[in-house]
Formats: structure tokens, sequence, C-alpha cells
């Protein structure tokens, strides 16, 4: 015959955000039917009799909940209603005292505390209308405790078991600044494994930093076999009209027999260290309150000073450091100092011990020193957390690299991960072995030996003689970013093997859409200059400091164009950039003028001058916004035998008199450039827009030849529409 008792119930056990799954674990240990994982909590059938023992034994759930009734309701008038209706004296006496909460939202209340004062009318109204008598409200200390969650429209009514959170197990008479509540402590034990811990011959905790104790008294519990809420005095579900007193009894005692069976455990280690005398006071009064001073051992000492004791060989260690929201806030430095003291103690003297660290502080947690081998995120109250997890092991150790050791590793891992870089690395090998043989023909040193071949592999590689400079195009929506990191890793492992350069010879841009002038912006300060070599001409290029190497590979056909042209010439550079196109025309004995913006771009096209042992005083460098130039120069009458015309696609820049967009101003630009050609002269005009289209006025007025075909050299094959040039002369006139 069923009983009252067996007969089973719908329950909630909530619990803070991220501990889901681990009460949901708990409770089916502890005989529930069933359970379902819900935000913040689980819902879970058993029996009053499971259910009592669940409020004696969850060590992770803050409150317990019967479900009585749920509905869905439009106004506060519906809401009343709703409630009125329940029996509520079928589930306790009208002498108790009764407490209203509310929590969640609906849109028929502005607020719960107006929700809370409608649910209590409604159950006051109900008492007084059966029995002419109502319930007392007590807020402090309520027999009932009334609970109602409103969530997409509907409401959820429940009768707490618990009243009181299940976090105040009935020990903690003193507490720290930052204290760790009971329940997500127990929670922080079980996903460290410190019950797979209690499994082995002698399991050892150490909590280095244990404040007032909250880690030790939790774990000594597990250890104990100790139901955690035991010492309560209080359950509200002793109140209820089907309450059994003998079962609720026998559930105690059986607890009581448990404790004493744990309490025959020997050789199990728990110590606790804490800087702070005070605070440990506290944490013995909490030890001693909960009944287990003779399992606890703690001492003074700071965590510079942490050693292992001698013959310990394993163990674990669990702390929840101070980490700045209440404790170092705005001490960033101090803190970092703390976890590297505490990293260097673990790796001299704790190797093979697992550690499990509780701390928002995550750039903090990397000055320890170690890679943590798990993590798992929590809410302390609302702040996210990450409990991390490491095994102190050679494996794990950071060691200290250099950011191309770093890289170099990285990338030997990436590799191991899938097989999917393999058609990169014959792609890469491909290239590189037919254009290494026209190179050396061609007499380049510098070269694109690769360009987004394959989609899954997006970058652009350029050799300069021994560096490789790697252009990674931006990414482009709903690409998954670790799988493109990965992707890159691997592509700089096989450009270090197939091109058979140093990885500190590696140099790695973020390619993407430039404006204005962003693609001539100081992106670091390395000063670091290497010289390359192309159709005998020498050249500085800076991998690291700009995003781009101040010399465009893709221009080189349209350099040699220019160079051949202005032979014994003068030439005229528009937008010189680091004067390469000058260099090449003035070591065909052209006298060169170059203008350009940037002082910094022209004092490096200078230095490439005298790098080719040009003589500066031959020829004028002029920083100037091109466009005026042109005005003046067309003014005083100056003519030139050959121009370069290569503008940005955009620019914006303050030392500009106004905006310049190719697409608007080519035509302005061209007729100011043609104005200034001698007879015979020609203009060289290009770009790099994509979509750019050639006024037609101009095609009337001027002969204009595209050259794309001539100025596109074989390693930018694969992208034909990289620039477009043009060669401009003026049309004959028949007279």
């Amino acid at each position: 015959m069923t009983t009252e008792q067996d007969s089973l119930l719908i329950f909630f056990a909530n619990c803070a955000k991220g501990i889901e799954l681990l009460l949901k674990e708990e409770l089916l240990m502890l005989g529930v039917t069933e359970a379902h994982e819900k935000l913040s909590g689980v819902e879970f059938v058993a029996s009053l009799g499971v259910a009592y023992k669940v409020c004696l034994w969850s060590r992770l759930a803050n409150q317990v909940h019967r479900k009585l009734h749920s509905a869905k309701f439009e106004s506060s008038e519906d809401f009343y209603n709703e409630l009125y209706a329940l029996p509520w004296s079928s589930y306790f006496a009208v002498e108790k005292s009764i407490k209203i909460e509310v929590s969640g939202k609906h849109s028929a209340f502005n607020n719960t505390q107006f929700a809370a004062q409608k649910a209590k009318d409604a159950i006051v109204d109900y008492f007084r209308d059966q029995m002419e008598v109502r319930p007392d409200v007590s807020l402090d200390n309520p027999d009932i405790v009334i609970a109602i969650h409103f969530q997409k429209g509907m409401m959820m009514s429940y009768l707490s078991l618990t009243g009181e959170s299940l976090h105040k197990r009935g020990y903690r008479l003193g507490q720290g600044e930052a204290p760790l509540k009971e329940t997500l402590a127990s929670a922080l034990l079980i996903k460290s494994g410190w019950l797979d811990m209690l499994q082995t011959d002698e399991p050892v905790l150490l909590d280095p930093m244990c404040g007032s104790g909250t880690i030790l008294i939790e774990a000594a519990m597990m250890a104990y076999q100790i139901a955690p809420n035991l010492r309560r005095e209080t359950f509200c579900f002793t109140h209820w009209h089907d309450f059994n007193a003998s079962l609720w009894q026998q559930l105690k005692t059986d607890t009581h027999a448990q404790q004493m069976e744990g309490s025959q455990r020997q050789k199990i280690k728990l110590v606790g260290y804490d800087y702070d005398e005070e605070i440990l006071h506290k944490a013995r009064q909490n030890i001693q309150a909960a009944g287990l001073s003779d399992y606890i051992e703690l001492a003074c000492q700071d965590i510079r000073d942490l050693t292992n004791k001698p013959g310990v060989k394993t163990g674990l260690i669990l702390t929840n450091p101070p980490y700045g929201e209440r404790l170092y806030h705005a001490q960033p430095e101090k803190l970092n100092h703390l976890f590297r003291c505490f990293g260097k103690a673990l790796i001299e003297a704790f190797t093979g011990w697992r550690v499990a660290i509780f701390s928002a502080a995550s750039e903090s947690v990397k000055a320890l020193g170690l890679r943590s081998n798990k993590q798992n995120k929590f809410f302390n109250g609302a702040l996210e957390t990450v409990l991390y997890q490491f095994e102190v092991s050679d494996e794990w150790v950071m060691k200290r690299e250099s950011p191309t050791q770093k890289l170099k590793r990285q990338a030997a891992n990436a590799i191991l991960q899938d097989d999917a870089h393999e058609a990169f690395k014959n792609r890469l090998t491909k290239n590189y072995q037919q254009l290494q043989k026209w190179a050396k023909q061609q007499d380049l040193e510098c070269y694109r030996v690769y360009d987004a071949d394959l989609p899954e592999y997006a970058v652009a590689i350029d050799l300069y003689n021994t560096h490789v400079h790697i252009q990674e195009y931006q990414m482009g929506k709903g690409v998954d970013e670790k799988l493109a990191q990965k992707r890159l890793l691997q592509a700089i492992y096989h450009v270090a093997e197939v091109l058979k350069v140093k990885y500190d010879h590696i140099h790695l841009k973020i390619r993407q859409r430039q404006r204005g002038v962003n693609q001539y912006e100081k992106r670091a300060t390395t000063n670091t200059f290497h010289v390359v070599k192309e159709y005998g001409a020498l050249f500085y290029v800076n991998f690291d400091d700009y995003l781009d190497t101040g010399l465009f590979l893709d221009h080189r056909k349209m350099r040699q164009i220019i160079a051949k042209s202005s032979q014994y010439k003068t030439l005229l550079n528009l937008f010189a950039y680091t004067c390469s196109a000058s260099v090449e025309a003035a070591l065909q004995g052209a006298k060169t003028i170059s203008v350009d913006m940037s002082k910094t771009y022209l004092e490096w096209g200078k230095r490439n001058f005298t790098l080719n042992k040009l003589d500066l005083n031959q020829h004028i460098f002029i920083q100037a916004d091109c466009l005026s130039w042109l005005k003046e120069a067309v003014k005083s009458a100056k003519t030139f035998d050959v121009i370069f015309l290569d503008p940005p696609t955009f620019s914006n820049s303050k030392r500009m008199q106004m905006v310049l967009d190719i697409q608007q101003d080519h035509v302005e630009l061209i007729d100011l450039a043609m104005r200034l050609l001698a007879k015979n002269g020609i203009l060289y005009f290009s770009n790099n827009y994509r979509r750019f289209k050639l006024d037609a006025d101009l095609l009337t007025r001027y002969n204009c030849q595209s050259i794309d075909d001539q100025c596109l050299s074989r390693d930018f094959l694969r992208r034909p529409n990289i620039h477009h040039c043009w060669r401009i002369v003026k049309m004959e006139t028949v007279s």
C-alpha cells in the first residue's frame, strides 16, 4: 500500500548559476526519481521522505521548494484569484506565521513588492473567508515561506522546505572581507576532484589562503560523512500538516550513525594557512563551531613562505585567493605579485600535486607560470568567476618563452590537431619550387609565394630574402575565430619548414581594408630595417612598424617600366611613398622629383637613394599635399618628361586641404598632371581600388592605354585586378 509519504511530488532546488549539473548529479545520488536542469536550479521528482533527505544532505542547493501549482495570468486580479483558489488550509494551519517571496518579472507588476503584497492579500483573505481568522506575517522568522516565481507570463507557486538558505550551515561565527558561500565552496571541491581524492589511501587538501576556513570545513564534512545541514535548528516543512516527524527523526538518526562511521577515517590531512592572524582566529571559531577542531590544522603563514611537508608526494591545493573586486581593488601589480609568489612555490615544492584556484582575476592567474588544463565558470554572487585547474609538472609549467618561442610551440601544436594543413603545405611547396627559379632568373629577392590559394588559409605570404611577411586577410562574418587561428598557426609552421626561414624572421599582420591614412600609420617602434634587392636596386624594408613594408611588390613591373621610360630624363613621382620608383629611375640616369605628404616616408626614400650610392643633391624631395602641389606647379609652368601618379584609394589626412577619393578625384589629378607633361611626355597612372572605372571623358581627351597585363608579375597572377595601370599621353593633333 502506498503511503502519502511515498507519493511523488515535484520540487525545485535552486543553486548558484553554473553548478546546475553538479546539483542534478547530487540529487540523483540522494535518491530522487528524476531531475531536470533549469537556470540556477534543478526541478526534481521525489517523495517527501527523499525531499527531507535532500534538505539534510545537499551540499549545493540554496533552497528546496515544493511545487504547488502553475498558471498563466494576465492581470494582478487574475494573479490574486489564482492564489486565492489554492487550498492553503490543507498545507498548514492558520496559526502559522507566513512570509511571501517573489522572484522574476511579469507585465502585470512593476515590482516584486507589489506582487508580494497582492499574494499576501489573497492568502490572508482565503483564511479569513474560510475560518474568520487570518495568519500573521513574519519577515524575520516565519513558520511558512511561500515562494512565487514569474517566468514567460506564468506564475509558479511553491512552499519552501528550508526557509532560510541552506548555505547557512550554522557554523559561521566569523568571516573575512570576501566570504565564499558554503554551497559554492562545496561545488568547487567536487569540481576540483576532492571526492575522487577521498578514495585514495592518504588524501591531502591544502588551502594556502584559507580566510575564514569555509573550503576546509566543507571538505572535512565530505571526508567524514557529516551532513552539511544537520546543525540547522529549523526547517519550514516541520510546520506543514503532512510533516512526518518519525520519518524525519529516523533520517537524523541515520545521519548521526553515518557521521560516527565517518569519524573513524584516518590519514586525512586538511591544512590551511593565512597571513592574517585575526582572520585565522575567525577560522578557528568556525571550525570549532562545526565540531571539526580535531580534523583541520591551521597556521599563520604568508604565501611567499609556502612549502610542502616532508614525505607528502601528492595532494590537492584548492584556494579562493583575493582577486580585486573587494580585496586588492585597483592594485593589479600587488595582486600579480601575490600570484607570482604562489606560482613559484608551486613549481618549486609541489610537483605532482593538483591545484585549483577560484578567481576572477584572469590576468593575475597568468602570473602563476602554469598553464591550466581545465577551466570552469561559476558565479560568485553576480561576479563571473573561473575555477582554474592545474597539474604541477614540467609539461604544464610556462617556460619563460620569448614571443618567437611561443609562436614556434603554438605552430607545432597546431599541426597535430588535424590533417587539413597538408593541402596548404603541398600548395606552398609547389608555388615556391616554381617561383624560386623564376625569381633567381629575374634577380629578385622579394616575391609573393602564396595568396589565399586555399580559402581555408586566407593569407598572403611574401618572401623578402631570408624574411617572410605574412598578411592575414580580415575574417568575414560567421568565421570561427579559433579555427581561423589554428589555420594561421599551421600556415606559419609550414612557412618555416618549406621556405627554410627562422621563426624570428616571420612577421605577421592582419590585413583589412584601410581608410584614410591608416595604411601609413605607425604600428610599432622597432625601427628595424632590412636591405633587399630588386632588379639590381637596393631598398630598405621594415616588417613590423607599419602595415606595409615600404616596398609594394605588386608594383614591381610598373617601377621597371617607369625606370626604362625615364632613362636620362626627368621624372615626377607623385604620392612617392618610400621613393622606390624614383630610385630605379635614378639608377637609369633620370633626374627625379619625389612628392609625398609624409616626412617619414620621404626620409625613408632618401635613405634608399643613399643605399644605392645616388647623389641626393641631384634629386629633389618635396613634402606636400600632391593635389595642392600640382595646382601650384601648373601655375609656375613646370614640365616633366615622365610622371608617375599613384594615389591612394582614399585619404582624409589633416595635412590635406580636402578629402581625396580616387574614383571622384582622378579626373582632376590626371588633368593637372597632363598639363605638366613636356612634349612627347608620358603619364603613368595607377591605383589599387578594385572597382575603379576610368572616366569616359578622359578617353576622348587623351590617349589612355591600359597596361594592366604588362604590370602583372608572375607571382601575382592569382589577383589580376590587384591594381589598375594606364599609360596616358596627349592626343596627336592634325594640322
